[in-house]
């Protein structure tokens, strides 16, 4: 009850912001990036000068774009948001936002376990977590980006590790700083064929880019990250926050990453807990994020209800929920510290053999379902 209270606060309030302005600056941006590669040619989605022309005609407080606001991410999702564009703003904001909320239910549905009322209540609990109503107000892809990683969860949990990579590398095309550990987790978890996919698939992938791009839109894309990567608003929900910009929060980050792997190797029996690693240990370790990356902790949750989480890791959880809803309040200390804390300890847990988590995938039967579900 809790759950559809506070879940129904943020929805209602993003349906009441969506009637009085439909259209968030940050869809309007992934809009004209997509309409600049459908009108003036691919690499001009990143051209600061074309997408400014292009919001010209956005009411006044709408129409600003400059180097700092300008399009960074890789071309994929343009290319995804480009048939939206024959549509108005507003209709195609909605649109998206309710594909991103679909997106959201059909991965609860294949990665939560419970069922009845219990099932319904991790649903409300997602969606009472802020930064997956954060995701919906500002148009990004994080749902998406949980949607395609819950099907590589449920690919490679029925033996199909080719398609997993592909759907990974979908993923890691459209955010690379939230997911880009979890194909290592999978390598050192003994999934290889997943992860030569997974590389397979982001060279072309990346082929493409290039292609399309050529060397003026790649130039400027590179430009545009550069720049964007220099303000320190984009690092302010990483580990920079705690410890500062500079060498020992990337030595900090880069003992995170490890960790997670160590997990994904000495759990890789349990392939809920290989995917939940990898996901914190990206979080963990990124040195560019926001708000609504942290969305994907609601997986993370969702993966490891499926392991008979021990008492201390249920607790992380329940504090999980007090530490996503600061982050939209814009105080990522707490979250920060309970996702390196979670690293730590199941790390020196696991090594110890005092896991306390029973074998998360259980064998599917000729039918195709699971035994003892």
């Amino acid at each position: 009850m809790a759950a559809a209270w506070v879940a129904a606060f943020g929805l209602g309030g993003w349906l009441v912001l969506y009637a009085h302005q439909p259209v968030h600056k940050d869809f309007r941006i992934f809009y004209v990036a997509a309409e600049a590669g459908i009108r003036y040619g691919l690499a001009s989605i990143y051209d600061v000068t074309t997408l400014r022309a292009l919001s010209s005609a956005f009411p006044p407080g709408q129409n600003f774009i400059d180097s700092e606001t300008a399009f960074v991410n890789p071309p994929l999702f343009a290319w995804i948001i480009a048939p939206l564009t024959v549509l108005p703003v507003p209709i195609a904001y909605g649109l998206w936002s309710a594909a991103s909320l679909g997106a959201f239910i059909w991965s609860w549905f294949i990665t939560a376990s419970q069922t009845g009322m219990a099932k319904l209540a991790l649903l409300l609990g997602g969606l009472a977590m802020w930064p997956v109503v954060d995701t919906l107000y500002y148009g990004q892809p994080s749902l998406l980006i949980i949607a395609l990683v819950a099907a590589a969860w449920w690919l490679c949990s029925r033996e199909r590790p080719g398609a997993a990579g592909v759907v990974l590398a979908l993923a890691t095309a459209l955010k690379p700083q939230v997911v880009f550990v979890l194909p290592f987790a999978l390598l050192v978890a003994g999934r290889n064929r997943a992860f030569v996919t997974w590389a397979a698939a982001c060279a072309v992938l990346a082929i493409l880019f290039a292609l399309t791009l050529g060397q003026t839109g790649m130039e400027r894309w590179w430009h545009a990250l550069v720049y964007l990567q220099s303000d320190p608003h984009h690092s302010y929900f990483t580990l920079a926050y705690l410890l500062g910009a500079g060498p020992l929060t990337y030595i900090a980050q880069g003992l995170l990453a490890t960790l997670a792997l160590a997990i994904a190797w000495l759990r890789r029996q349990q392939l809920e807990m290989v995917f939940a690693a990898g996901l914190v240990g990206s979080l963990a370790s990124s040195v560019h994020l926001h708000q609504s990356d942290y969305a994907g902790l609601v997986l993370v949750a969702w993966l490891l209800l499926r392991t008979s989480p021990s008492r201390w890791q249920q607790g992380w959880l329940v504090a999980g929920i007090a530490g996503m809803q600061a982050i939209t309040l814009a105080l990522p200390l707490p979250q920060l510290l309970l996702d390196a804390g979670w690293l730590v300890a199941v790390a020196v847990s696991s090594y110890a053999g005092s896991g306390g988590s029973a074998p998360a995938t259980r064998p599917t039967t000729a039918s195709g379902v699971r035994a003892g579900t």
